[in-house]
């Protein structure tokens, strides 16, 4: 038996959610939808309501969502084969223990013969086998297909010349095997810790590719987790009740209700008892004092994302480095920290989280802003002003412009494109800003691969892996053919350290390949790496056993209670 460690690593994608809740009280719902306290004379409340800014979709089902909105439902209702603890180690949830074969390249899960689905049905092996060969289904339409892929005959199956999956098998009712084509060092994260398990007497039922059509299933989902849907409204909440039959106990609070939140009233909301918990990521540090003067608790640590800003790398005048090191070294990303974020993130010079173990402490160049130094690498890479309009021209006498795309949604990124634009301005590039909705941004840059520079954020799993977004094999130059190489980077120094690192076992070797990788994207700068958001949670003083952490979100959520 081997025991598995993961620390922090890397990166997301996307905005925050606000977090609220009921105070002191219980909630009832009204047949109107609207989210109503009741006093309790409990010393302990029945009832947390957990805000969100936006509405989840409906998707509830782990192999299918692709909204953070609906992945927070999922996290209560849904159980996996491991959780993390506080350290983030595994520890057993529906498996009981695992084993790794003497060539690593095969799991064997052990699972619990006492757990039963939300409709009473028993959980057994069948259900965990089920999930994993959905997942590289001919039919399968979601976004977690690489999570099987290197299993053997799952690429097979999934392109239809296979009529099965050769590596997952029943083993008996309480036992399942995975084996890998290959060693694959996140696989166990991958399946054990970060994707719930789906009933199979639910979904084998339903035509696989009619599944993301099939709203009754997914609004209405059966679980093996704490909580359990009593009714979604869209728009406006999701309520959750506690399963009595939980196989680590029920839930210490009785009903769960994520609703959607309005943030501009969200701070009143806290300070008054109506929200129990909020993310206050994106509000001032004057509004942090303020919630700290009323008696609300801060929670504050480290993000799993990094918000950065791409190039075209199929464009000819990216080719040059010293275009990219000039612009690096032209915004001041710690003036954006300190100003757009209130200080809640930290600047980081390659695409992992740097507070994760693959992250290197040392090698990187850490682009301090340096105007002058990006006018002397422009000029090294034949760009100057030579009209005298402030802008820098090629030996063509044409100016250096670029579109700079960014979508709607999140106001810190929204905010810091015209931070941008000003900084490059001042060393003589012209930027022209672009907003657009967020889908229509991915068709552009993702599938049609039209723009010069964006601006999104990355995120990656618990456990590194780099190649989905930085191997030479998940670029695309083919127009709709999507691809998460957004950039399009391709380097066979970096993609043999990046398949080195995800080779072997060994955490120390794995970090020693990707320092050797992260010093590559640095000195390449195929992105600019601006900063690594914080995430800041504001709670009820009286609610318990609430120590969310990066990775863990919901640490623990079973245990949460308000206590009068």
């Amino acid at each position: 038996m081997k025991r598995f460690t993961s620390i922090i690593l890397v990166g997301l994608l996307i905005g925050a959610s606000l977090l609220t809740g009921c105070g002191g009280n219980d909630m009832a719902v009204s047949q109107e939808g609207e989210v109503k306290a009741e006093a309790s004379s409990d010393t302990k409340s029945k009832s947390i309501v957990y805000g969100l800014w936006s509405s989840p979709t409906g998707v509830f089902n782990p192999i299918l969502y692709d909204e953070e909105y609906d992945a927070a439902v999922i996290e209560l209702v849904y159980s996996k084969l491991f959780k993390l603890d506080g350290n983030l180690d595994l520890v057993p949830s529906l498996a009981k223990s695992y084993s790794v074969s003497e060539d690593n390249m095969t799991l064997t899960f052990q699972l619990r013969d006492d757990v039963k689905w939300h409709d009473g049905e028993a959980f057994t092996g069948e259900d965990v086998v089920f999930t994993f060969k959905s997942m590289a289904h001919p039919d399968y339409t979601g976004p977690r297909f690489g999570e099987v892929e290197k299993i053997v005959g799952a690429k097979e199956y999934h392109d239809g010349v296979a009529d099965d999956v050769e590596g997952i098998k029943l083993v008996d009712e309480f036992t399942v095997s995975i084996q890998f084509k290959e060693v694959f060092a996140p696989g166990l994260v991958r399946l054990g810790a970060d994707r719930g398990i789906v009933p199979e007497h639910i979904w084998s039922k339903i035509p696989v590719k009619q599944w993301k059509e099939s709203a009754t299933e997914l609004n209405n989902p059966i679980g093996t987790g704490a909580y359990k849907i009593n009714e979604f409204v869209p728009g406006q909440y999701v309520k959750l009740e506690a399963f009595e039959d939980f196989f680590e106990g029920k839930a210490k609070t009785d009903t769960f209700i994520f609703k959607v939140a309005n943030q501009d009233t969200a701070m009143a909301e806290l300070v008054n008892g109506d929200i129990d918990i909020a993310d206050i990521s994106s509000l001032k540090a004057e509004d942090f004092e303020e919630l700290k003067s009323a008696g609300i608790k801060i929670a504050s640590y480290a993000g799993k994302s990094y918000q950065y800003m791409g190039f075209n790398l199929r464009q000819e005048r990216f080719q040059d480095k010293k275009l990219k090191q000039a612009i690096f070294y032209a915004i001041d990303r710690g003036t954006i920290v300190d100003k757009l974020m209130n200080g809640n993130g930290i600047v980081l010079n390659a695409p992992l989280v740097p507070t994760g173990w693959a992250y290197p402490e040392d090698g990187l160049n850490t682009y301090e802003f340096n105007p002058d130094k990006a006018k002397d690498l422009l000029k090294e890479a034949g760009y100057e002003d030579k009209d005298g309009d402030g802008y820098v021209e090629d030996s063509k006498g044409e100016k250096l412009s670029f579109v700079l795309k960014y979508p709607i949604g999140n106001k810190t990124r929204e905010k810091s494109a015209p931070v941008i634009q000003k900084y490059l301005k001042d060393v003589g590039i012209e930027i022209e800003l672009r907003n657009m909705e967020f889908g229509a941004l991915l068709d552009e840059v993702m599938s049609n691969h039209d723009f010069d520079l964006y601006l999104l954020g990355s995120s990656l799993s618990l456990d590194p892996d780099p190649k989905p977004i930085w191997h030479s094999d998940a670029a695309s130059d083919e127009i709709g053919n999507a691809a998460w190489n957004i950039v399009g980077f391709r380097n066979e120094e970096a993609d043999k350290y990046i398949m080195n690192g995800l080779g072997v076992l060994d955490t120390k070797v794995r970090a020693e390949n990707y320092k050797e990788f992260c010093k590559i994207v640095n000195e390449e700068a195929p992105q600019v790496y601006l900063y690594a958001p914080s995430v800041v949670k504001a709670y009820n003083p009286n609610l318990k056993n609430f120590s969310p952490a990066t990775y863990l979100d919901y640490y623990d959520f079973e245990e949460w209670v308000i206590e009068q």
